[in-house]
């Protein structure tokens, strides 16, 4: 996959105004049960357009247009926005690189469409290429935030159910019935386990404890899985005091040399632990492990940090650590990739765009090979490490092409919306991933963006930049 952040860089002031948030700011305040000052959603200003032409919602989701929406009462009770600048001013417009008047032209060797286009109408985006070939945005990438929110206003994001909109009975499906409490010492959140038919088990003897807080996850092109490799990754929580030896334990199991881990928390985030310090964090610091014998089979190893360098200005922490495992003749090197710019719950900046691509080719390119599943972990494992996956995973579909005219080729206003099919395959793999809304639209948000750079199609905006979305509320429980 190639490097996105030049084309990122050139228009991201234009393209997006820099927004931080893919939700629209609140146009008036009310009070919630705790006292605290909450901000009901409002309709998100039309999607882009160049050629007017209206984009239903899938008829199995959605029943009503942007224009006639009412929001629910509640879906964004959990949020507040919070703006860096000293001086008032009005509410930010969504982000989506939607803005309600926008001037649009296409990029170098492009074509100025000037046609109308009709106030709420959700559009299509078109550039000419090759003489009479016309390229349009793919649907479900040009749905406002309103548009989402209603499609999708039934997603349950804190109870971690099998699927986006129900939950399947655990009797007539087992593989997804709930693990027994007798692990929650070794999970960090009571609430967050993986399912119990897919969860790695640690090689240990019979009848000890094969637990651990972690999730394989494989996910097929969903437009060409038979040239495309698989995406392979293991989900996993932050690793607690207790747990640190099952992780290298599991990495020397699972994994193969070079192997990478990617660590999307800091160890502390509020004055709360998020992650046990797990790794040696200094050069030639030493990690030893094994020496309690805790399942009596005599495994011993020990990890070093042979080397620390910064990346992308400061926001990626990459250490080179070997894993000495006794009785194997080689060693492993292991990476470990810290990224330091993703706030609990929420997700990245713009201006942290580019890091965060860097991110993705560093564990892509340190990687043994694509079949050698990658660790991708937060503090619960299922929110931030979601929305990772999920956007690297559709981030190689953009770039293939394959989403030209992706509408025409597959069914039309129904075709399948690519973003909501990921994240609902993600979590019949591992509960919860992708936690929370703002995490959900901004994997539309990045895709939408990278689909108008690949295509040369500029968003010229003069609107304000939109302010974080942030979420008030844990929803973990932690143990």
């Amino acid at each position: 996959m190639p490097d996105f952040s030049q084309r990122f860089r050139r228009s991201k002031n234009r393209a997006m105004g820099r927004a931080t948030s893919p939700v629209s700011a609140p146009s008036s305040t009310r009070t919630s049960a705790d006292g605290r000052a909450t901000t009901p959603a409002r309709e998100a200003p039309p999607a882009l357009t160049i050629t007017t032409s209206t984009t239903p919602p899938r008829s199995s989701h959605g029943t009503q247009s942007a224009t006639s929406f009412h929001p629910p009462k509640s879906p964004f009770r959990n949020f507040k926005f919070r703006s860096s600048s000293k001086r008032a001013r009005s509410p930010a417009p969504a982000s989506l690189a939607q803005p309600s008047s926008p001037a649009i032209h296409h990029g170098p060797g492009g074509e100025h469409d000037s046609k109308e286009r009709t106030a709420g109408q959700s559009g299509v985006a078109k550039i000419s290429k090759q003489g009479d070939a016309h390229l349009k945005i793919p649907a479900f990438l040009n749905l406002s935030v309103v548009d989402i929110m209603n499609k999708y206003s039934d997603i349950n994001w804190t109870e971690g159910e099998r699927t986006m909109l129900g939950t399947q009975d655990p009797v007539a499906h087992p593989q997804y019935a709930p693990l027994s409490p007798m692990h929650r010492n070794l999970d960090r959140y009571g609430n967050v386990q993986p399912w119990n038919g897919n969860r790695i088990k640690l090689q240990v003897p019979e009848g000890a404890t094969d637990y651990i807080n972690a999730s394989p996850i494989v996910l097929k092109s969903p437009l060409n899985p038979e040239e495309r490799p698989p995406h392979r990754y293991i989900a996993m929580q932050g690793p607690k005091g207790n747990t640190t030896e099952h992780t290298w334990r599991m990495v020397a199991e699972q994994l193969q040399s070079p192997a990478v881990i990617v660590m999307l928390t800091e160890t502390h985030e509020k004055n709360m632990e998020k992650c046990f310090p797990y790794y040696p964090q200094e050069i030639d610091e030493t990690k030893e492990l094994g020496e309690a014998d805790e399942f009596g089979d005599g495994f011993r190893a020990s990890v070093k940090c042979v080397s620390v360098e910064e990346k992308a200005e400061g926001a990626i922490v990459m250490r080179q650590l070997v894993l000495h495992v006794e009785g194997r003749d080689e060693d492993m090197v292991v990476w470990h990739l810290l990224y330091k710019k993703w706030p609990d719950y929420g997700v990245p900046a713009l201006e942290d765009i580019e890091s965060f691509f860097e991110l993705m080719r560093l564990s892509r390119a340190k990687n043994a090979s694509p079949d050698n599943s990658r660790i991708v972990h937060c503090s619960a494992g299922v929110g931030r490490s979601g929305t990772f996956i999920a956007l690297e995973h559709l981030m190689r579909e953009v770039d293939s092409g394959d989403l030209e005219n992706y509408d025409e080729k597959n069914g039309g206003a129904d075709a399948p919306d690519l973003v909501f099919d990921t994240v609902n395959t993600l979590r019949e793999q591992r509960r919860m991933m992708v936690q929370a809304e703002p995490q959900f639209l901004f994997i539309y948000q990045v895709l939408r963006k990278q689909w108008m750079e690949k295509y040369n199609v500029v968003v010229e905006d003069d609107e304000p930049a939109s302010k974080r979305l942030e979420v008030t509320h844990d929803p973990f429980v932690e143990d």
